[in-house]
């Protein structure tokens, strides 16, 4: 993806602040891909390994490996018109001095793999090991960015939906009504959609619901009554 509102709060600000000190030294940059979901990040591994193209990763996305999936990375390109990767004058170069001025990590001073259109968070070290061992998943370090004097409600981010506490936690592994609706929401807080078994405690046993896949009430197991007197009825299935 190309969008760094994707990415941590923190990274956005320095994504501005490099973009504008490159444009006071007369370096024109544009910013190219930001956060990559798992599918995105196994598809940049298959290039030239089962699919055509070089080399240009050594993660594949089912391991996190690669910091774009945790929202902590973006890639830039040239935008003066001489080529996206032309870099015979150095370019890439001087934008990663400037962005390690700045406080970012650059792709350009790696030995193994040097990546010059690259820049990360240098918080958890080089590799994602740091990080995975204090968060398990991308969407738990997600969860993280959300300030606790957020206004309670339905979020989306790119797993999927979630409901934001008004103490900024979350319902996890339970039902929660919500405006008149039932939803239940998983281990890791997303809300479960179509067919799921749940005994009280934990999916995979007891009874059968379906939830909602799309429209008006997706995720709902109850929904408000027709005939307006205000009552609940259940969907049977």
């Amino acid at each position: 993806m190309k969008d760094i509102t994707l990415c941590h709060p923190r990274l956005q600000t320095l994504a501005a602040k490099l973009s504008e000190e490159c444009r006071k030294q007369g370096l024109k940059i544009k910013i190219g891909d930001t956060f990559r979901t798992k599918a995105e990040q196994d598809e940049l591994y298959a290039q030239g390994r089962t699919k055509p193209g070089q080399i240009v990763t050594k993660a594949p996305g089912g391991n996190y490996s690669s910091y774009h999936q945790w929202g902590t990375a973006f890639d830039i390109y040239r935008a003066d018109g001489k080529g996206a990767y032309y870099d015979d004058d150095g370019f890439f170069t001087k934008v990663g001095r400037i962005g390690t001025s700045i406080g970012l990590e650059w792709g350009g001073d790696w030995k193994g793999m040097p990546d010059k259109p690259h820049f990360q968070l240098p918080d958890w070290g080089s590799s994602t090991a740091g990080i995975k061992k204090l968060y398990a998943t991308p969407m738990e370090f997600m969860r993280t960015w959300v300030p606790k004097q957020q206004p309670e409600g339905w979020v989306r981010d790119a797993a999927g939906w979630w409901y934001r506490n008004e103490d900024g936690t979350w319902p996890a592994m339970r039902w929660r009504l919500i405006d008149h609706h039932w939803y239940l929401f998983g281990t890791t807080g997303y809300m479960i959609t179509g067919w799921v078994q749940w005994d009280g405690e934990k999916t995979g046993a007891g009874d059968w619901y379906y939830l909602e896949e799309a429209g008006e009430f997706q995720g709902a197991c109850w929904h408000e009554r027709a005939d307006g007197k205000g009552g609940l009825e259940r969907w049977y299935v």
